[in-house]
């Protein structure tokens, strides 16, 4: 389950950072049919598409063997990755309560999982 966890909560925040990077190229056009061929254009997008397609098949993966009320909770998890990622490459800020934030759900996935 540890595999399926890892490839999940990689996939998922690759999807997130992927998106981010895609919008980049898009940000200051209008939605309209500009917007959505710059973005079709754009090799971050696809990758965010790629990326959204995986992440679904290892959640299905991850279903087959979890009960749906233990695993939807440690998707949690990303609201750690992607935050500490876009920090790194984006240069977002993280303001003491998001980290605060984020230690609460740390918090919480650590309570879900010591069931077992």
């Amino acid at each position: 389950m540890v595999l399926f966890w890892s490839v999940f909560l990689t996939l998922d925040t690759a999807t997130q950072i992927a998106f981010k990077k895609a919008s980049e190229h898009v940000e200051s056009i209008s939605f309209g049919w500009l917007f959505l061929t710059t973005a079709l254009g754009t090799p971050a997008f696809w990758v965010a598409i790629l990326c959204y397609i995986a992440t679904f098949v290892v959640w299905m993966a991850v279903l087959t063997r979890m009960d749906l009320s233990r695993a939807f909770p440690l998707t949690a998890l990303t609201y750690v990755t992607v935050p500490a990622l876009a920090f790194l490459f984006f240069g977002e800020h993280l303001p003491i309560i998001r980290i605060v934030g984020i230690a609460v759900i740390i918090a919480g996935v650590i309570m879900i999982g010591w069931e077992e």
